[in-house]
């Protein structure tokens, strides 16, 4: 019986974070997702998580238009967003209110697929968030962290899931973003999980150390129906393993994913170029940590420990702060390493080796951690640690509950600019200003040249909607309106396939009959030259355009009127 996998690409997201995250910029996204549309992916994880973060501030670009412009260049493939519970997409946790608008605003933009997980994989922390998108009838993707807390059980796996199917999660995905989950592992949950839900499982492992294929293959095998990968141009150590190595270890099969390698070819010839264009240079190949003994402390921690220390002038005490870190989590019960919670272990472990004794000072967001600020722990912690949390003076947990809260400043307008101030204060002002200084008009702007003209490529046809065939592949167009003229660029806008396209058109001043046109489609621009058209004899009419200096085929004819046969 055939049953493929499906499979998901996170590389604009989980791909190579410091190409991805810190260079790929929004003019790049509409060719680079439109070739993912082709490659036939279940779906595209492109959006949420770090990178809203990461656009605002070291991208310095508006995420909800990245979102718009993914969301207009896909016309087969689902869009696929991370939360992070009642954290959304930062970093602290915000009320209902933040929470349904942003998702609210995040599905009518684009986003097909919510995966929702907390970092202490609370389930009451994913209530809200789940119960706003299944009111907007999207799939959920309920998400359980896989932990290494020697504490929890299959049962607490079980019994997680359980909560998570009650609120109604479509989909079951069981996250490891370590690696450290073995083959056999695996088997045991997703057997467990198979023997007690009908909901489809989707296995989301990091390869830190080689596993997650292996993972993969075994889970696939036992009953996992969906999975996800990088392209191996964008893959890393830290990252789920390549699409090209589970198509190779599953082709064949009956579960084989069957992705377009020669789409991927094209994909990895073009993130090749992005490469080049922002002079990006590879990292060295990462060491593998074969450590996973009682004192294995993830890698992602010990580089935030490294980072914190070089930032204080005290580098030479890593070992001795990664030492404690493992202490720390040892105190906190054992949360998982992830996000908001990984920060907290390794700078109390900063705090405590450059103080006089541990927990001299108790950092403000492990007081809240403790107070349950972040959600509930799943193991006891440290009495001492816990009372000396309680007992500090702070800030009122009403008083915390208040920051996030919906925000705005005076003249935001649109919905997104106030999400985006209600999640991150500071930056979005910033971004804001940085923003309205691009648009302000120069001093004294020329005069924009008149419109070129005339354009024989939108008159050879006399009906404004086109059946247009090109090797085989037939795509249903309409002219939708003209716009004005842009820096002597006529804007068309164009229905492809029920998504309205903007087209800039400018004609190239020269002499005969056969005129040349530059047409920027998605930021790329292409040279077109109409080369020989023939009379309608036919339904199609053929039509030969010579776009950069290559001859295309293509067929066109005019959709038969209704009420005529």
């Amino acid at each position: 019986m055939f049953n493929p996998v499906k499979v998901t690409d996170v590389s604009l997201r989980d791909g190579l974070e410091d190409f991805v995250l810190r260079h790929l910029r929004l003019d790049d996204l509409g060719r680079l997702v439109g070739l993912l549309d082709r490659a036939g992916f279940y779906s595209l994880d492109c959006w949420g998580g770090s990178t809203f973060y990461a656009a605002l501030v070291d991208l310095k670009e508006d995420p909800w238009e990245r979102l718009k412009k993914m969301r207009r260049a896909l016309s087969r493939t689902p869009i696929q967003m991370i939360l992070r519970g009642r954290m959304l997409v930062g970093f602290k946790p915000y009320q209902d209110e933040v929470i349904r608008k942003f998702i609210t605003r995040a599905a009518n933009l684009g986003v097909d697929i919510f995966r929702i997980y907390d970092n202490l994989n609370d389930v009451e922390n994913m209530q809200t968030a789940i119960a706003a998108a299944k009111e907007l009838r999207k799939q959920v993707e309920a998400t359980v962290l896989f932990s290494l807390n020697p504490h929890m059980t299959v049962d607490d796996y079980l019994q997680m899931a359980s909560g998570l199917v009650n609120l109604g999660a479509d989909v079951i995905c069981l996250n490891d973003s370590f690696g450290v989950m073995t083959p056999h592992q695996m088997e045991t949950l997703i057997t467990a999980f198979r023997r007690y839900f009908h909901q489809p499982l989707r296995l989301h492992l990091h390869n830190n150390h080689q596993a997650a294929l292996t993972s993969y293959q075994e889970g696939v095998h036992q009953g996992a129906a969906l999975v996800d990968t990088t392209l191996a141009a964008l893959a890393w150590s830290y990252g789920p393993p390549p699409v090209e190595s589970l198509m190779f270890s599953l082709g064949g099969s009956k579960f084989d994913p069957h992705i377009d390698l020669d789409v991927l070819g094209e994909v990895t010839e073009y993130l090749d170029h992005l490469k080049e264009k922002y002079h990006y240079k590879e990292p060295p190949p990462w060491k593998m940590d074969d450590r996973l003994g009682p004192d294995y402390l993830p890698g992602p921690l010990k580089e935030f420990i490294r980072e914190e220390l070089v930032r204080r002038d005290a580098r030479d005490r890593q070992n001795v702060v990664c030492k404690e870190a493992q202490q720390v989590w040892s105190d906190l019960g054992f949360p998982i390493l992830k996000g908001r919670i990984l920060e907290i272990v390794g700078l109390q472990a900063v705090e405590n080796i450059l103080s006089t004794r541990r927990y001299e000072k108790i950092i403000p967001s492990l007081q809240n951690l403790i107070r349950g600020q972040y959600g509930r722990l799943h193991s006891p912690i440290l009495l001492e640690l816990q009372s000396r949390a309680l007992a500090m003076a702070g800030e009122a947990p009403a008083t915390l509950e208040k920051e996030g809260a919906m925000r705005t400043l005076p003249g935001l307008e649109l919905e997104e600019d106030v999400l985006t101030y209600s999640l991150f204060p500071e930056e979005a002002e910033a971004f804001f200003y940085k923003r309205a200084d691009a648009k302000a008009p120069a001093a004294a702007p020329a005069p924009a040249p008149a419109a070129p003209g005339p354009y024989p490529l939108g008159a050879a046809f006399s009906a404004p909607h086109l059946i247009l065939s090109h090797k085989g592949d037939e795509v249903q167009t309409r002219l939708e309106g003209v716009g004005a003229v842009r820096k002597g660029k006529q804007v068309l806008f164009i229905n492809i396939q029920d998504h309205i396209e903007e087209i800039e058109v400018q004609l190239i001043p020269g002499e005969g009959r056969q005129r040349d046109y530059l047409v920027t489609f998605h930021g790329d621009t292409y040279r077109i030259r109409i080369s020989k058209t023939f009379p309608k004899e036919q339904e199609y009419t053929p039509v030969f355009l010579e776009i950069n200096g290559q001859m295309e085929e293509f067929l066109i004819k005019e959709p038969a009127e209704k009420g005529k046969s």
